[in-house]
């Protein structure tokens, strides 16, 4: 894995805008919550499915969207206040639809349901880094601080590390 991270850190490019980094590396975290929330939401699901859901919503995705949510307060003095409240609205969205889907997962929901619950979930995630993405255009990594951008190279690399 070492490796992996090594040759993935230089695929990094310098010139890039943030957009243009955080574009794929959204896909690829989109795509993985689809792939990992899914299984729990079809008829009849073994309990693994569930317990795999509920550990990834409080493990990996809380751990992203943590980060996500300290790279987005990086772009303040790049854009308008009106942007930032929305992008905030957004990621406040998806916050609320998180500790929602948390607690039903823990339950026994019906089906239809958490698969209900589930797919506004994905589309709040898809529309709120669509929305981030459209913010960052224009903008380059080097503009923000040593922190941010260590955090936005961590994203591009864990985009790469989920493709392989």
């Amino acid at each position: 894995m070492c490796a992996a991270t090594l040759a993935a850190a230089s695929t990094v490019r310098v010139d890039e805008t943030l957009d243009a980094v955080l574009s794929p590396s959204h896909d690829a975290w989109v795509e993985e919550v689809r792939r990992l929330l899914l299984p729990a939401t079809m008829p009849d699901p073994v309990f693994w499915d569930r317990w795999s859901m509920v550990r990834y919503l409080n493990e990996g995705f809380l751990e992203r969207f943590s980060i996500e949510r300290a790279v987005l307060r990086e772009l303040q003095p790049f854009i308008t206040a009106r942007e930032m409240n929305a992008l905030e609205a957004g990621g406040e969205r998806v916050a609320q639809l998180h500790l929602t889907l948390d607690r039903m997962s823990r339950r026994r929901p019906t089906s239809a349901g958490l698969a209900a619950l589930t797919q506004e979930f994905l589309n709040a995630l898809e529309l709120w880094c669509a929305e981030v993405e459209l913010a960052c255009n224009g903008v380059s990594p080097d503009t923000l601080s040593d922190e941010a951008r260590l955090a936005v190279k961590h994203l591009a690399i864990g985009k790469l590390l989920v493709d392989s």
